[in-house]
């Protein structure tokens, strides 16, 4: 079973960043943007040159920051990794920067500053949980690639837990979720109580185990995140058990914003991770959306949008450029309870988003008792 998960998935990754990639480039190159990023890992440290964290699991939290170099040449929903590193700032993303944080204040204190340097209108935060076999560098620039495309200037926040990196570790990856939640408890609350005026918090397959159990855990403690009015959820291609989903979903209570789910019914590697967990769904390959809306959730389903890679399990990458129009859309369109409101919602969301559906994708937005489709 696992070497058929591996067939499947391993056309998606088969070059793939080695411990090195993140060794800083010195070379200049022309009609660059750079992407600064902050992280916080429950990783060890590691000797490696150019690798700052390794796959091993730390007992305490840690921090760090990194600047990253986004070629002119790329595109969207993609990473131009580099054939060697530090690679060609033409044509690659390469590393400016990268270097630790000495201890949580002072990565209290980065946020700040760097909130701080943005405009009042652009002093937003966007939180990335990287899932299932990811090594550090690979959720270092997928987030930078997110950050890059959507064009936001939303600061963009890191959280890696200690993922092996390798196919056939799933169970050790699961268990390092469960060792990640305080770690998260406490991230989420420093964006929470920063200077940031939204929070928009992003994990993704594996990641949103993670996330969800420690939202579960801070609503238990009497903290529960989801009432905080600066904080938006979406949880892309969750790979949870859906009967686990239903029952903790229903725990958080009251939400200011609803959650957000992105779905694709031909998601292999879900298809995979159903078989190894005895047949039962997961939420991220769900075939019936209602059974998500019922449960107060909104459902954005790109079953028809076509994959960049083997798996079509990272399909959300490619909606990152419109991001902010859907989530603004989105949020505005819940509030209206027919499918002719959302859709004259969602047709303001701009240009670009509506050139997006019209020429690209069959996107499908569900919300509770309401169903829009858009082309």
């Amino acid at each position: 079973m696992l070497l058929a998960l591996a067939a499947a998935v391993l056309a998606a990754c088969s070059s793939r960043p080695g411990p090195d990639a993140l060794q800083v480039s010195l070379e200049e190159g022309q009609g660059t943007s750079d992407v600064h990023l902050l992280i916080a890992t429950t990783r060890a440290r590691t000797d490696t040159p150019h690798a700052l964290f390794s796959s091993e699991r730390s007992q305490e939290l840690d921090f760090a920051s990194t600047t990253i170099s986004i070629p002119p040449t790329h595109e969207p929903g993609k990473i131009q990794w580099a054939s060697s590193p530090p690679g060609d700032p033409n044509t690659d993303f390469v590393v400016r920067q990268a270097s630790y944080i000495d201890g949580e204040a002072a990565f209290r204190q980065q946020i700040n500053s760097e909130i701080a340097k943005r405009s009042p209108e652009r002093r937003d935060a966007l939180l990335f949980i990287h899932g299932y076999n990811t090594r550090f560098s690979e959720g270092v620039f997928r987030l930078a690639q997110i950050a890059a495309d959507s064009k936001a200037r939303r600061l963009p926040v890191l959280f890696t837990w200690a993922s092996s990196g390798k196919l056939t570790n799933y169970i050790y990856d699961t268990n390092s979720v469960t060792i990640a939640r305080d770690g998260l408890e406490r991230v989420l609350i420093d964006l929470a109580n920063s200077d940031a005026k939204r929070v928009t918090i992003l994990a993704h397959s594996l990641g949103n185990l993670l996330l969800l159990e420690t939202l579960r855990q801070m609503e238990l403690k009497g903290n529960g995140l989801l009432k905080n009015k600066k904080i938006t959820i979406l949880m892309a291609s969750p790979d949870i058990d859906i009967d686990v989903f239903k029952t903790m979903i229903t725990s958080l209570g009251y939400r200011a914003h609803p959650v957000f789910v992105l779905v694709s019914r031909d998601d292999r590697a879900l298809r995979f991770s159903r078989r190894i967990a005895g047949g039962k769904d997961r939420v991220g390959g769900i075939e019936n959306d209602e059974e998500l809306t019922n449960l107060g959730v909104v459902v954005i389903d790109l079953s028809n949008v076509e994959g960049q890679d083997g798996s079509n399990h990272d399909k959300y990458t490619q909606l990152a450029q419109f991001g902010p129009q859907l989530i603004a859309a989105l949020q505005r369109g819940t509030k209206a309870r027919s499918k002719q409101s959302i859709g004259g919602r969602l047709g303001t969301a701009g240009r670009s988003f509506n050139e997006f559906l019209g020429n690209t994708a069959n996107v499908v937005i569900s919300t509770p008792g309401t169903v829009g489709s858009t082309r």
